[in-house]
């Protein structure tokens, strides 16, 4: 699994506008401009290079140029810079590879199945050659836009159409790194999963903090690695951090403008996950427009990255996940609960009782019938006995009359 955006999912997407992905540029207009439009489809290669008109030589001034990458469902891209030579001022700050792009610059951007940008992926200029970026689409578009000042050699980058469903390139506040099918195990195949996360400004860094860490396997593998640039431009890859060695925070230096956190796995055992968070280094009393960590003097993170389930002041501060309240909803859900188990529980003792009062009518129909032929019998007894007494007392009493008649006579 990618990038959880969490998710989890949804949450980055809302903290993808909320940071800038570029240093303030300056919006180009494209009138006037010569247009150029390169499309490139998986179904027709599944990689190529792409470089500005005109390259090796000077680009033209006056370009607005749009190269479209079209992968199918369930693929990604993958772009590693091999030239970037744009105009651009150096940022005043002392961050290596860090520029305004007032003039000329190459944009990048993920797009949706309408060929509509969804997120920038990054706006470049300068000499410093991009980390490898990698969409979390299927589709991407780089424009490439110049004005009639100082012209440059421009850039070329190799593409190439990938299938593995995770990984990407990512310049937010923050998010969930997961190892592809996380809680479970990886799915079978061969996973290269690469998350690059690249600093959103001169001020900031990143920190990787590993919650869960279970490769024990020499068939999956776990590297983290830090991205430098010489004094030309030129990407430097510091050593990888592997598995065996691999500490539970990992973060970026002055010098260092992007993390790469990879993920190897051949037979689709071992898994991982970690948080990392873009942070900003605020002096004491200044002014931190999110949330300042408690235990890291001088971090700020970002506001929505407090309270979310996750440590992201990294290290042993846990400062942004203390006192946090129940999630919006979370009463109402416990009432909502409350109430439909009470009434299920009547409806229970509803159902319970009709039983009971049909089985206590079923018994009673079997009990009533035999008695009320009972009762019959025990009538006709009875008034047969009484008959009986009638007549008997009928009968005694013409004796006495008899009797009486008799005595009158003898008298």
């Amino acid at each position: 699994m990618g990038v959880n955006v969490t998710s989890r999912g949804h949450v980055w997407g809302v903290l993808a506008l909320l940071m800038f992905v570029s240093l303030s540029p300056t919006v180009v207009s494209t009138q006037n401009r010569a247009p150029c439009r390169h499309v490139y489809n998986s179904d027709e290669t599944s990689d190529g290079v792409i470089a500005s008109p005109g390259f090796p030589a000077d680009y033209p001034e006056m370009q607005f140029c749009t190269y479209v990458l079209q992968g199918k469902a369930g693929e990604r891209i993958r772009l590693e810079f091999k030239v970037l030579e744009i105009e651009g001022a150096p940022h005043d700050s002392n961050r290596p590879c860090f520029y305004t792009c007032h003039h000329d610059y190459l944009e990048v951007e993920e797009l949706n199945d309408a060929d509509q940008p969804v997120r920038t992926l990054g706006r470049y200029c300068g000499n410093c050659i991009p980390p490898a970026l990698v969409t979390s689409r299927p589709r991407a578009q780089l424009t490439f836009v110049t004005d009639e000042t100082k012209n440059y050699r421009g850039f070329q980058a190799d593409f190439n159409f990938i299938t593995n469903d995770c990984g990407g390139t990512y310049r937010v506040a923050g998010g969930v790194l997961e190892s592809p099918g996380y809680p479970g195990p990886v799915p079978r195949g061969v996973f290269e999963c690469e998350w690059v996360l690249e600093l959103s400004s001169p001020s900031n860094d990143v920190s990787v903090q590993f919650l869960e860490m279970n490769i024990e396997d020499e068939d999956a593998e776990l590297q983290t690695y830090l991205i430098k640039h010489d004094d030309t431009g030129a990407v430097q890859i510091g050593e990888p951090v592997r598995t065996s060695e691999h500490p539970v925070v990992m973060e970026t230096s002055p010098d260092v403008t992007a993390l790469v956190v990879s993920f190897t796995s051949k037979t689709g055992r071992g898994r991982f996950r970690a948080s990392w968070t873009q942070f900003t280094h605020t002096p004491t009393n200044g002014t931190c427009d999110g949330f300042r960590c408690a235990e890291q003097p001088g971090r700020c993170i970002h506001a929505a990255l407090v309270c979310n389930g996750f440590p992201n002041c990294g290290g042993r501060d846990g400062s942004d996940e203390r006192d946090c309240a129940p999630p919006p909803g979370g009463s109402d859900n416990v009432v909502v609960g409350i109430v439909v188990a009470l009434v299920l529980a009547v409806l229970l003792i509803i159902a319970a009782a009709c039983v009971g009062h049909a089985y206590k009518q079923r018994q009673a129909d079997k009990r009533g019938r035999p008695m009320r032929s009972t009762d019959a019998r025990a009538s006709t007894r009875s008034n047969k006995r009484l008959k009986e007494n009638m007549k008997m007392q009928t009968e005694e009493e013409d004796e006495e009359a008899r009797g009486l008649r008799d005595g009158n006579q003898h008298a």
